[in-house]
């Protein structure tokens, strides 16, 4: 008898922000695979645009912090939670979780610390998309464990 493993995934809509565009065909297509709809961009006025057209549908923004065209993924963050204040976020960033600290944007997105494995980054997904909006559920998730984000 085999016992089938539960795959972390979702039917839910992501807006994945990334300049670089190896990582952004990598990680759209794990997102894709365990059945997320995924929408790209790859600067701030991509994802402007793709938030104008489809930002209702929207529910988690992934975005790596500093993204190219004078903006980053905080900017980004604030602006989208205007118009939708639930929206769920996930920062990435090569430079780790102390990028952020202080920032209080923060307290309505959990931090993915790249590079990352494709267990982690499904683990965030699923858990931020199932999170409360509460800012003691921040966090940033490495291999095995989630943290709270430094102060």
């Amino acid at each position: 008898m085999t016992t089938a493993i539960k795959r972390p995934g979702g039917s839910e809509t992501i807006l994945l922000v990334e300049d670089d565009p190896v990582v952004l065909e990598m990680v759209s297509e794990i997102l894709r695979q365990s059945g997320y709809m995924v929408l790209t961009a790859a600067s701030a006025p991509q994802a402007l645009k793709t938030w104008e057209k489809f930002g209702r549908l929207i529910d988690l923004l992934l975005t790596d912090v500093l993204i190219p065209c004078r903006s980053t993924g905080l900017e980004l963050a604030r602006k989208f939670q205007r118009s939708k204040p639930a929206l769920k976020i996930v920062f990435t960033s090569g430079f780790g979780p102390e990028i952020c600290a202080g920032d209080p944007a923060m307290a309505s997105g959990w931090f993915l610390p790249k590079p990352f494995s494709r267990t982690a980054l499904l683990r965030i997904i699923s858990n931020c998309l199932k999170a409360g909006v509460s800012s003691s559920e921040t966090c940033h998730l490495t291999e095995s464990e989630l943290y709270p984000l430094p102060n």
